[in-house]
């Protein structure tokens, strides 16, 4: 007979119950996030690919998200959208920070789209 016996393994103790409370609660809100963010992105893009000041302002957005060394975003810009999208500038901004995945991961061609963008902008900062 061996010596090991097969056994039902003690309850989580409490600090693992929270922890795991803890993980399935961030990753909801992930998920929230993300929902929530994929429609308002959708209507960023199609906004920024105008010729308004309201495009210009998304774009630098967007841009930040991307890349925010090379394009830092001041705040003041969120003031020069209309309220729908200053709420989906900052449901995006709130999925980029939980989601884990970089901003143009999310769009089909988003690399390119946003590299055109930068051009855009950088030729309005010549």
């Amino acid at each position: 007979m061996s010596q090991y016996r097969v056994r039902t393994p003690e309850p989580r103790s409490r600090l693992s119950q929270a922890l795991a409370q803890v993980m399935n609660e961030t990753r909801q809100r992930e998920l929230e996030a993300e929902q929530q963010g994929l429609s308002s992105l959708e209507h960023l893009i199609r906004v920024a690919q105008g010729h308004s000041g309201q495009s210009h302002h998304l774009r630098r957005l967007l841009l930040a998200l991307y890349n925010g060394d090379s394009w830092p975003f001041e705040m003041q810009r969120l003031r020069g959208l209309d309220a729908d999208l200053q709420a989906d500038a900052l449901a995006v901004i709130q999925m980029a920070t939980y989601s884990g995945h970089e901003i143009h991961t999310f769009i089909e061609g988003g690399d390119a789209l946003l590299k055109r963008f930068w051009e855009i902008e950088e030729a309005k900062d010549a």
